[in-house]
């Protein structure tokens, strides 16, 4: 039997991998081996395209087996990944690598053509197996391929345990790919040598094992997409806790101007979440003469986070209206420690929801006088949602 894929299911592939790869494009590009992967899809891309080439005309068998190069092209990218040593490696280092890699390619590609040529000349059937052409083919296909997936795979295992959990899902789906093509490759050598089992010609089933992985490998890939796309779009967890946080980091910073810090364009969602945490807290310390002295701490009766949250709105406005502190007290009114992040934010995130509620209470003081802040990039009422 042979494989042929439906052209209907191969353009629905290249569709999809061209979406993917335009987003990998624009917003996965950060490290080396984005960019290797985003190479790899591409030579991928290419490949299926030149599948897709009309078969009628003087060319079409030449266009087939520069297809089956592209299929030895894009497999030496996985060497490529194998090889990295780490992700902000130099790039001149991996790109002479890369030439060296895509040297291996070009020479396969060029033996492949002249197997083809001869083949063609001799009026022989080109395919694994017949005449020397076809073992020459052989070679030159399920040779580089074999030993650069299998140090893929080696490479695959030992990082298996630093990796995090989506990057073992992606490390494992790709080893699964690595397992479907050597399990190919073996019943494809079984069928040279022992001429079982009978799955008919080699060379549609290159197509169709091509076309499988390479679907494979999109669907794998998308998940940094998708997880960049969440960030681009501040659906992420650090990009909402900046919006609900935001009017409560806004007023401060308007109180408190001078621990405003200068915003690093490149720190992503969660470092603006990091800076706005630390200039709320660095607001509070400085608000902290201003308070009314009633409750000189946050305690942790029902009820408290409401009261200090009106005790912060007065501060705000004694503050921002000139009037002078009611006391010397300048220690840090909220009673958790800065070094537990997450149960910081957690507290923060709920004076901010009583903050929304009881500034209320003294608006006209707070909202008199307001100075143009700008808030940080992503986090400004045009991201709110």
């Amino acid at each position: 039997m042979s494989f042929t894929v439906p052209d209907g299911v191969a353009w629905a592939i290249v569709g999809a991998l061209s979406l993917v790869l335009a987003g990998r494009f624009l917003l996965v590009r950060e490290t080396v081996v984005d960019y290797l992967v985003n190479r790899l899809l591409l030579c991928s891309l290419f490949g299926l395209l030149l599948y897709r080439w009309p078969e009628a005309g003087p060319f079409a068998g030449v266009v087939e087996l520069l297809a089956i190069g592209c299929v030895v092209l894009s497999t030496t990218y996985f060497l490529g990944i194998a090889r990295v040593e780490g992700p902000h490696e130099e790039m001149g280092r991996v790109r002479r690598r890369e030439r060296r890699h895509c040297s291996i390619a070009l020479a396969s590609t060029a033996v492949i053509l002249f197997a083809g040529w001869s083949a063609d000349a001799k009026g022989l059937p080109l395919d694994f197996g017949i005449g020397w052409q076809g073992w020459l083919l052989a070679l030159a296909i399920g040779g580089p391929v074999a030993v650069i997936m299998a140090l893929f795979a080696m490479r695959g295992l030992r990082e298996l345990r630093s990796s995090r959990a989506v990057e073992k899902l992606v490390a494992f789906g790709l080893l699964a790919v690595n397992l479907f093509i050597w399990t190919n490759q073996l019943l494809s050598a079984s069928e040279l040598m022992f001429g079982r089992p009978e799955l008919g010609p080699h060379l549609p089933r290159i197509e169709w094992i091509f076309t499988v992985c390479v679907a494979a490998d999109g669907l794998l890939v998308t998940l940094p997409l998708a997880a960049a796309l969440i960030d681009a779009a501040g659906l992420d967890s650090a990009s909402r806790s900046c919006r609900r946080l935001h009017v409560l980091w806004r007023d401060l910073t308007e109180a408190v101007p001078e621990i405003v810090m200068t915003p690093d364009a490149d720190s992503g969602s969660d470092g603006r979440l990091f800076r706005m945490t630390v200039e709320i807290r660095d607001a509070i310390l400085h608000l902290g003469p201003y308070l009314p002295p009633v409750y000189d701490r946050l305690g942790e009766g029902p009820g408290e986070i409401d009261r200090f949250a009106h005790r912060l709105a007065l501060a705000t406005a004694a503050r921002k209206a000139g009037a002078p502190p009611e006391n010397r007290r300048s220690a840090e009114p909220l009673g958790l420690s800065a070094r537990d992040f997450d149960a910081d934010l957690r507290q923060l995130r709920e004076l901010s929801r009583a903050w929304v509620r009881m500034r209320s209470a003294v608006m006209p003081a707070i909202e008199s006088a307001r100075p143009t802040l700008s808030p940080p990039p992503g986090t400004g009422p045009a991201g709110l949602k």
